[in-house]
Order: structure tokens, then sequence, then C-alpha cells
């Protein structure tokens, strides 16, 4: 990789720690108290087959809708037969039944959206209880990409930048272990749309010298494509094998594989 890079910016959630396994206590969360309660284990294999790019299409758009279906199996098939052509950024962007499928989180949240679970402040409790089981579970940062990450920091402004609010992030990155990982840290970002104005006014570079600002993010179309379109370059993280890849400069596919690139830029 480049070693002439001024500025990186890193997501949160699947970028620093990954967790493949969360859509399982997410569909428990999500079913709770609910008409498809029964339907925990079906939904979660079928999101099992979307990692395996066997069922949906990652990174792909799709419409959402809301959907009454019969059963589980109507529900997916319904799903998958809501795909949208390939649009551009900024039409997709506009469009409020439109949902890029970039990351695990997207996966779920199609779902529950599609049977009307998220509405009001029930999306941030689901997104609560999930962050608490991550806790309770004992989930650990690795820290090969900490040092990584605290490294580059001596070089270069790294700023972590998630949608997250700052009262959970800040917990969180405490118990992986990097809550002194990042040179700058903004929560609420409200990406897609707020990620270059977010950044805009940590990052000069990114008007005079767009080519010296990498972004790092498992999710394309939020914190990859804004910054692409500005001419900045991008870094997939990838955790899955065999689905379909958006654009990008370079993709790695564990935690490992990124802290060896951040020491290759570092060097």
């Amino acid at each position: 990789m480049d070693n002439r890079f001024k500025t990186v910016v890193f997501d949160l959630d699947g970028t620093i720690y990954q967790n493949n396994t969360f859509h399982r206590d997410y569909m428990g969360f999500l079913l709770e108290g609910t008409a498809y309660e029964g339907w925990q284990e079906p939904l979660s294999a079928f999101i099992d087959q979307v990692y395996l790019g066997r069922r949906l299409v990652m990174n792909a758009y799709y419409r959402v809708s809301l959907m009454d279906p019969a059963s589980p199996e109507e529900l997916c098939r319904r799903l998958e037969d809501a795909r949208l052509p390939e649009m551009d950024y900024d039409t997709a962007l506009d469009r409020d039944d439109c949902l890029y499928l970039g990351d695990a989180w997207a996966v779920v949240t199609f779902i529950g959206r599609a049977l009307g679970l998220l509405e009001g402040e029930r999306q941030d409790r689901i997104y609560r209880q999930i962050r608490r089981k991550m806790s309770q579970d004992g989930l650990q940062g690795n820290r090969r990409l900490c040092s990584a990450i605290s490294r580059l920091g001596e070089s270069c402004t790294t700023v972590l930048l998630t949608n997250s609010y700052e009262e959970t992030a800040v917990d969180f990155l405490r118990q992986l272990g990097f809550q002194d990982a990042f040179r700058q840290a903004v929560y609420s970002a409200g990406k897609p749309r707020g990620l270059a104005e977010n950044l805009m006014s940590r990052c000069p570079d990114l008007v005079t010298d767009p080519a010296s600002v990498l972004a790092v993010g498992d999710h394309a179309f939020n914190d990859l494509m804004p910054l692409q379109r500005l001419g900045c370059k991008a870094l997939w993280i990838n955790p899955f094998r065999d689905i379909h890849e958006p654009d990008c400069d370079w993709s790695v596919h564990t935690l490992d594989e990124l802290a060896c690139c951040l020491e290759e830029i570092c060097r």
C-alpha cells in the first residue's frame, strides 16, 4: 500500500472488530414479543446463507417496503425479489425506500424494516441490547490492530467516524482496548450524508489533496463511497467469502490483514 497517506478515516462496527454471529441475538431481540417470535431460527439460517453468498446479494440495492408474510420462507422470497437495478450514488441517497446491503447490520435492518419492527425508538433499543450482549459475551479487541492504529497516528491523522452514539461507543471502545487508539473521534456522524461534512473541518486534505486520505470500512455505501467520490482511496473490510464486491482500491478479510496494511503505511 501507499505510505503517503496523511489522514486515515476508520469506521467502528465491522471495521475495528468483527462479529459475524450477532445476527442470531439480534433476531431474538427483534422478534421477541411479536407475531414473528417463532421465526428466529429460520431467519437466522437465512442470514447465514446471505453471508455465504447464496441468498440475497451483498453490496447491492434493495427496495424496502412493509411486508406481511405468512411464513419466514415467504418473507425470504419477497426480500430477494426486492432487489433494485444498479444506480448512481446520488440517486440511491435520495430514495427513502432504498437500502444498500453493505454489511451484516444492513441485512438485519432490511428484515426488521420489512416486518415493521424498527419503528420509533425500537431500532435504538435493539441496538443498545446488542451492544450490552456483546459486552456480556466479553468481545475482545485485536491487539495487533490497536497497536497498528496507534503507531499510524504518530505520522497520520487517524479519525474514528461512526454513527454510534458517544455514550455506547466510548464504553465499547474501552472494552475493546481501543479507547486511546485514535487521534480524533466523531460520534453520531450521520453517515453517509454527514461523512464528508464531519471530516472537512478536521481534514483540509480532503479538499486540497484527497488522494492522501484513506477511508477504511466494511460498508461501502456508508464508509467508502462518500469519500471515493471526492478522490480519496478506499480499503474495504470484507469478512465474508464469495459475495458480490464493491469497487475499492484494496480489500482485506481479517483484522490481522488490516493491521498488516496499516503497518505498511507506517514504514
